[in-house]
């Protein structure tokens, strides 16, 4: 199972999006999801390079530089590089804060759709809640 989220740098989950199989591409997905759901150009939007070529749909992108074939990148490449892992990595880990309630992780059995993605809101809600608790 897949799911697209939106976080902010303070690790809080802003949007979960419903389920999708795991063989779907992340760039499908919110391409789909945005068919539904409008997210504001403002808003500066933070990547990671399974969502290459998404900035010829949206405004405000955020990606890593891909590594040329054959070459190295360059020293100011590498650099922003390193400041956009800074922001993702706080990123993965609001996501893997979601994931620890282990229920979410693994292959539900509920018969309808609507559990499922209401399991996953839940565990989103809780993960908020604990950053609020802190």
């Amino acid at each position: 199972m897949k799911y697209l989220c939106v976080a902010n740098k303070k690790m809080n989950i802003l949007y979960a999006s419903k389920h999708y199989p795991g063989k779907m591409h992340d760039k499908t997905i919110f391409e789909e999801e945005s068919k539904e759901n409008k997210i504001p150009e403002n808003l500066k939007k933070v990547f990671d390079l399974a969502f290459f070529g998404i900035d010829t749909h949206c405004k405000n992108v955020i990606m890593p530089k891909k590594k040329p074939k054959g070459r190295e990148l360059t020293k100011f490449q590498k650099e922003k590089n390193k400041k956009i892992s800074r922001i993702r990595v706080k990123i993965e880990n609001a996501f893997a804060g979601v994931k620890r309630l282990r229920v979410v992780c693994y292959p539900s059995r509920a018969k309808r759709d609507i559990f499922v993605n209401l399991i996953f809101m839940l565990a989103c809600g809780i993960w908020n809640f604990y950053l609020w608790a802190r």
